[in-house]
């Protein structure tokens, strides 16, 4: 991800990114930029941009009832890099924006 200033695809936000790799398939592809708020305020299903043990990275947001964080990979091919994140454990997780998407991509269900 790099930071752009360039014109904004998918609506409002507080800045763009250029999606690197295939994160985000089959919704974003590779080259195309993404606005981000900086809004923090995470939904069940929400796409947002974390800094996690794997550095930048574009993660869906799921919290259960418990307080446990799940951050899945949107490309579901890539789920061996899904996240879970203990209620005790979340601050290790620092998230800098949800995405501003035209729709919402749904939840996996694998």
């Amino acid at each position: 991800m790099t930071a752009s200033k360039k014109p904004l695809i998918y609506g409002p936000g507080d800045y763009s990114l250029t999606v690197t790799d295939g994160s985000l398939l089959p919704w974003v592809r590779p080259g195309e930029r993404v606005t981000v708020s900086r809004r923090t305020d995470l939904r069940d299903g929400d796409v947002g941009v974390f800094h996690s043990r794997e550095g930048m990275v574009f993660r869906q947001y799921c919290r259960d009832s418990q307080g446990n964080v799940y951050l899945f990979a949107v490309n579901r091919r890539e789920r061996d890099r899904d996240l879970s994140v203990p209620a005790a454990r979340f601050g290790e997780i620092v998230c800098y924006g949800r995405l501003c998407l035209a729709r919402r991509i749904p939840l996996p269900t694998d």
